[in-house]
């Protein structure tokens, strides 16, 4: 999958912008707050996402203007196709080859991107929440019955934890129907669980050997699914009802501290992913650029992952990703990263001197403006 041109009108501080990438990799630069994110945010709401810096769509329309409007081609495996994004007052306008989209998330699936922003950082360095929320995202992606199971799941849990608040109000009077919840969060659990495990070795193997190549194969990265329920000795593989049960069982003898806490206090949505750099966490003892490589990994591992269900290769978005990296990681993301168009955002034009093909582009106040590779080699900018 490649972008083949990109059109702005008045989006964020861009009046009017249109960009002809590469179908390589594709480094912008320019100074904080001129408009370089607003490239890739652009992208990122063609793949039927929203904001992944949390903004709504009315903030995005440049001040003093009524609407933007997003213009994508791009190519898939099978044709050429054509996206019109307009967005007004809380009104949007999607048409993907002339034909009117009901809502965004008919756009998932057309146009595949996978993007890292300096907020996913926190996959590594936050607690068990952010770590969640990343598999969640990425499984569901690729798996969309997973994302019904979840949100089964979590109404589930709500009804758990009010009867939990009951009972610890009224005593067992309010237990009786205590099993019937147990039974339900016992099934969807293990089945969240199965999947978890499953991309997570998946995940693992490709993550792995991108964190190698990062670290010129001087350092080991390795991931691992830590269940508050099932132990290393359990095979995730196969749903089953002895899995049922050992779910089951761990609800009920946690059941006194439960109604203490008046919260669930083991599943699926306490459980976590281990990250660790030559044996130690990568969290607790990565440094800087350590914690970035492990996050990066995660989302370029996450891309093949997906290239590998859907026959795609999804367009990877880097947001800033210059940063705290050394020369030899900076190099991997500018010339290893091969049969995926790549858009890096940077401040320092010294990293497209490391290029060694691609394509250059600069961002000031707004403007878009591509600076042929040899210029910057020459130093005659």
């Amino acid at each position: 999958m490649k972008v083949t041109s990109l059109e702005l009108e008045n989006f964020r501080n861009i009046a009017s912008a249109r960009l002809i990438p590469c179908g390589g990799v594709n480094v912008i630069f320019g100074e904080n707050a001129q408009g370089k994110t607003n490239l890739l945010e652009s992208l990122w709401l063609c793949s039927g996402g929203k904001s992944f810096r949390g903004a709504r769509e009315g903030q995005m329309v440049r001040f003093g203007e009524k609407l933007f409007r997003i213009g994508l081609t791009f190519e898939d495996r099978q044709r050429e196709q054509r996206l019109i994004y307009q967005s007004s007052g809380g009104s949007r306008k999607l048409l993907l080859n002339g034909v009117p989209l009901k809502s965004g998330s008919e756009l998932s699936g057309e146009f595949l991107s996978v993007v890292f922003s300096p907020a996913d950082l926190s996959i590594v360095q936050e607690g068990p929440a952010a770590r969640r929320a990343f598999l969640d995202n990425a499984i569901s992606q690729i798996k969309p019955v997973y994302a019904k199971y979840l949100l089964q799941y979590n109404s589930v849990l709500e009804q758990r934890g009010a009867l939990l608040r009951e009972i610890s109000l009224r005593g067992n009077r309010a237990a009786d129907t205590l099993d019937i919840w147990d039974q339900q969060l016992a099934r969807m659990g293990t089945a969240i669980s199965i999947f978890r495990q499953d991309y997570l070795r998946k995940l693992s193997e490709v993550s792995e050997k991108v964190y190698g190549g990062f670290s010129g194969f001087q350092e080991h990265f390795s991931l691992q699914y830590e269940s508050s329920v099932f132990g290393p000795e359990d095979a995730l593989e196969i749903y089953s009802d002895e899995l049922i049960e050992k779910y089951r069982n761990a609800l009920r003898e946690s059941l006194e501290n439960d109604v203490r806490m008046r919260s669930t206090g083991k599943g699926i949505h306490r459980d976590d992913m281990d990250m660790r750099v030559n044996g130690l966490s990568a969290r607790s003892y990565g440094s800087q650029g350590q914690q970035r490589s492990c996050a990066i990994a995660l989302k370029i591992g996450e891309a093949m992952l997906l290239k590998g269900v859907t026959g795609e290769d999804p367009v990877i978005l880097l947001d800033d990703v210059m940063s705290e990296l050394d020369q030899g990681r900076q190099d991997y993301l500018l010339n290893r990263i091969k049969n995926f168009q790549v858009f890096i955002t940077c401040c320092d034009i010294a990293g497209a001197l490391r290029m060694e093909q691609g394509r250059v582009f600069h961002v000031e106040k707004g403007i878009v403006e591509e600076i042929p590779l040899e210029r910057i080699r020459s130093g005659s900018l």
